[in-house]
């Protein structure tokens, strides 16, 4: 059945519409429960915009590959299921459109500063990869700022009510600091302030995202080809691919049209050709996208490549939040050692 909830999450988590490359088994009328837990799992992965989207499509087109049973007992079952996602969906985007305010409002004020400060991964992602906020989830906002302007961010953030959270002893050498503030409808909002992209000095020998480096002058700013060296970095080194959402984050960048040089030489001043190279091969492999295969050509030789295709797996990434999710971290940590061993900038 785990296999089942896997197969359909990954038929249905594409922005841009049904994976052919995935055809699970449809559920029978008594698994309906497990269609509820397919929402939850898509909530875990970060992918549940275009979950329930595709959902809707499925049970409106074609709701026998989906669900079989008496049709008496299909339509109240297609019913209920459909206004929970719709619900859920609609929560995420409350959240997203928060955040989205408190992004605007903060970047407005560091703007009037003088401060060199860039929204980072969730909401621009949404409204510049994904066509809008509706069509992601995320949980924060994320600012990318030149380490010697922090404190002035700190500063603004304070006289916003936001409290700052200073990590633990053994974080205290991260590039990464949280503030919070209490909000009435959407509970607590986050901002995390990021220095450098690669949190961790055992990671930050061998690969870097710093603000002049994400927004060079010299290479166009903020281009695509940055976004998805974002994308990729955040995926791996933060979070070891354990989300889905992190493959789409790369395909639906990879969509847009990358200028296949730049992104070789922005891979190469960051380090991040291997951590780039696994999210465009998870993407095409997950998802079929041609456009993530042919950059991903483009990069080759790749360091430690025929090690980490073995390591980082898309049934991995896809079951990462299942019930066999502890049994798979060795594996997980396999990789962020070949990270280490990967140095894209030697």
């Amino acid at each position: 059945m785990t296999r089942k909830i896997e197969g359909w999450l990954a038929r249905l988590s594409d922005p841009a519409g049904l994976n052919p490359n995935w055809l699970p088994q449809p559920f029978a009328i008594k698994e309906m429960p497990r269609l509820n837990h397919l929402l939850d799992e898509a909530g875990r992965h970060n992918v549940r915009p275009a979950l329930v989207r595709n959902l809707g499509l499925v049970l409106r087109s074609a709701p026998d590959t989906l669900i079989t049973g008496p049709p008496d007992a299909i339509e109240p079952a297609k019913s209920l299921l459909l206004a929970r996602a719709n619900e859920l969906r609609l929560l995420d985007v409350a959240r997203a459109v928060v955040l989205a305010d408190t992004a605007r409002d903060l970047l407005d004020l560091a703007a009037k500063a003088g401060l060199p400060v860039a929204l980072v991964k969730g909401a621009d992602f949404a409204q510049t990869a994904y066509g809008g906020l509706h069509n992601r989830t995320f949980t924060d906002v994320d600012l990318l700022i030149r380490r010697d302007a922090e404190p002035a961010l700190g500063d603004i953030l304070a006289g916003l009510g936001f409290t700052s959270h200073e990590p633990p002893l053994r974080h205290a050498s991260r590039t990464e600091r949280k503030w919070t503030k209490a909000h009435p409808h959407a509970g607590t909002i986050l901002v995390e302030v990021h220095t450098d992209m690669v949190h961790t000095p055992e990671l930050r020998r061998h690969m870097s995202l710093t603000y002049d480096a994400y927004n060079d002058p010299a290479k166009g700013g903020v281009t695509p080809a940055a976004r998805l060296i974002m994308a990729a970095l955040h995926g791996a080194t933060s979070h070891l691919f354990a989300r889905l959402q992190y493959v789409v984050d790369g395909l639906m960048i990879a969509r847009l049209g990358i200028d296949a040089k730049e992104l070789a030489e922005r891979a190469k001043l960051s380090g991040a050709r291997l951590p780039l190279a696994t999210a465009l091969r998870l993407a095409a492999e997950i998802y079929g996208c041609p456009h993530s295969r042919e950059l991903f050509d483009t990069l080759k030789p790749i360091p430690w490549s025929r090690v980490e295709r073995r390591i980082m797996t898309a049934a991995l990434v896809i079951s990462s939040k299942g019930p066999q999710r502890w049994r798979l971290l060795p594996r997980r940590y396999l990789y962020r050692g070949l990270l280490q061993l990967a140095d894209g900038r030697a």
